[in-house]
């Protein structure tokens, strides 16, 4: 009987899969769950895919590989796709990938398979990355194969078979989450003069349910990386989890995005990512006190070449190792305080300061308060 490999993460989608490499294609299932900050508990996940046919779960948390190996690069790199797209889910794809050709291999597995529909980006980057990593095997992708090309259709598959459903409207309503954001896809908004349905976000608050006073933070930055927060150090994994959960709390972190997609053609995102939202832009505007000009302007296109790069699937790629090496040089110096304030679905930059200031003038008038307009 043959083996295959499935990133399984618990959806409709990659629960319709178990079923059909199982019970249509006559095949053993090894599924693989990676933790990267989503709110399902993955123990739970492993018993529902052996109850599906199953013949073995296979679970990791790469949370904090996550952050420290591809988050915190990406922020360094400050790249951020099209101005608005935080990468979360882009980045999270090759760890996975990585993790899973590692699954098939030790299982003895002839065949890798995703839940991807061949429709948009996700697809293209898990074909692309497994097959940089692992050209021998073949790869599956069942829901392309039953030509399964809308969470309605996922529906209706799942009735006729008898596949159990948690919630037809988390199916319909299709997020995903990691610790550095979430992305909505709600059925039938297609047209942009449509108004976001209020039940839609669940990350952040609405500014008008926001707190009618200021919430102010202090981020610690160490060569580059967030390490603190209201100064307590932490571990990388909750110092994000922290700032989600204080960033939500003020209706910061919404974004409404219309993105060129891998395909050429366009689509409207929502998107939530309060934390990397803050972060962003604590980086940038302690860059802006410690690099010299001349690296500033050149890292602004290099930035979004590596933006491009991650979104496109090109993460094994020498190049972007080498940019990699570039932007952690430059970071050596990022080393400071940034004071923040977030109110109402806004965030506004109260004081800097660091050791390696590139400020002209005094240097006590650094830790003077500074209005966030302009920053």
């Amino acid at each position: 009987m043959p083996k295959v490999a499935l990133a399984y993460s618990g959806s409709l989608d990659t629960t319709i899969c178990v079923h059909y490499l199982r019970h249509v294609k006559g095949m053993k299932v090894y599924t693989f769950s990676a933790n990267v900050g989503q709110p399902e508990y993955l123990e739970p996940l492993a018993e529902q895919a052996v109850e599906l046919g199953a013949t073995a779960a296979n679970l990791a948390d790469l949370r904090e590989r996550f952050i420290k190996d591809f988050v915190f690069p990406s922020l360094r790199a400050d790249a951020i796709y099209e101005q608005r797209y935080f990468l979360f889910s882009a980045l999270a794809r090759p760890l996975i990938v990585e993790e899973l050709v590692h699954v098939a291999e030790e299982e003895g597995c002839d065949f890798i398979a995703h839940g991807s529909r061949g429709i948009g980006n996700d697809s293209l980057r898990l074909d692309r990355y497994i097959r940089t990593l692992t050209p021998d095997f073949e790869i599956i992708a069942p829901l392309q194969e039953l030509g399964l090309k809308s969470p309605a259709e996922d529906l209706a598959y799942a009735k006729k078979h008898r596949i159990p459903i948690e919630s037809e409207r988390a199916a319909l309503y299709n997020v995903e989450q990691n610790l550095w954001g979430s992305n909505i896809q709600v059925p039938g908004l297609n047209d942009t003069w449509d108004d976001i349905p209020r039940d839609t976000y669940f990350l952040t608050v609405p500014p008008t349910e926001a707190p009618d006073r200021p919430t102010e933070i202090e981020i610690g930055f160490e060569q580059g990386n967030p390490v603190s927060l209201d100064g307590t150090k932490m571990r990388s994994s909750k110092l994000i989890s922290e700032l989600n959960r204080i960033g939500g709390r003020n209706a910061v972190g919404r974004f409404d995005v219309i993105e060129n997609r891998l395909s050429g053609r366009k689509s409207r995102e929502l998107y939530e990512a309060p934390a990397a939202g803050i972060l962003h832009l604590a980086h940038r505007v302690l860059e802006g006190l410690t690099l010299e000009k001349e690296a500033l302007h050149f890292k602004g296109l290099l930035s979004q070449k590596y933006a491009e790069m991650v979104y496109e699937g090109d993460w094994f790629l020498e190049t972007r190792k080498s940019l990699d090496a570039f932007f952690l040089k430059l970071n050596e110096r990022v080393t400071g305080d940034i004071r923040l304030q977030l109110f109402k679905g806004s965030t506004s930059v109260r004081g800097v300061r660091s050791p390696y200031s590139l400020l002209d003038g005094p240097e006590e008038e650094s830790d003077d308060d500074l209005d966030g307009a302009g920053w």
